[in-house]
């Protein structure tokens, strides 16, 4: 014997939706839109940038941008690869790297960092040849304190434009070296900071 079923009717899931659904709908797609990049920027820049993305949004898709249209010929296009590139330049010496983080620049203009290197506080002046520059932070063992920035390396050329070396002397520390077709970058004008 066989019995009909009642065949259930469902309805798609976007019609008989009312105005506030889409009004809701739209609202989010476009809050994710415009926030994305920002999340995007935040997970990959030093935590100095970070809260600039989540604040400024808007700089964020310069960022995408830029990230988008990389050269293909860049030197240090991954964290591993700087991490290696800063291991290989500061192999037998006092400090030892531990951590790159991305810096989002304006390309050619001066960009200034301090950092505690043990009770000095340092003051470094820069101009990234362009916009992304590897933040290499590391401990340094003849000075007490937390990891500190141990160096800045260029994005694209593989060049260090920064490194702590310079800032050393005067606790001790060893002269900078530098690793075959690595030079120091001109712009780099260290500024001796306040003593803490």
């Amino acid at each position: 014997m066989q019995t009909d079923t009642p065949k259930i009717e469902r309805a798609p899931l976007f019609r008989n939706r009312n105005k506030r659904f889409w009004i809701i709908l739209i609202a989010v797609v476009v809050v994710l839109a415009f926030y994305l990049p920002s999340l995007v920027a935040f997970r990959y820049t030093a935590s100095t940038q970070r809260t600039g993305f989540l604040t400024h949004p808007w700089r964020s898709w310069s960022f995408i941008v830029t990230a988008l249209t990389v050269p293909g010929d860049s030197r240090l296009k991954t964290s591993g690869i700087a991490l290696r590139s800063a291991d290989a330049r500061f192999s037998g010496s006092a400090i030892d790297p531990r951590e790159v983080r991305l810096l989002f620049l304006p390309e050619g203009k001066p960009y200034t960092f301090t950092h505690k290197l043990g009770r000095r506080t340092v003051t470094t002046t820069i101009t990234p040849p362009y916009r992304f520059v590897w933040q290499v932070t590391g401990h340094v063992d003849r000075v007490k304190g937390a990891n500190t920035v141990v160096a800045l390396l260029d994005y694209r050329s593989g060049r260090t434009l920064y490194d702590v070396r310079r800032d050393l002397p005067g606790l001790g520390g060893v002269e900078p070296t530098t690793t075959p077709g690595d030079e120091a970058s001109p712009g780099a004008t260290p500024t001796p900071g306040a003593t803490s």
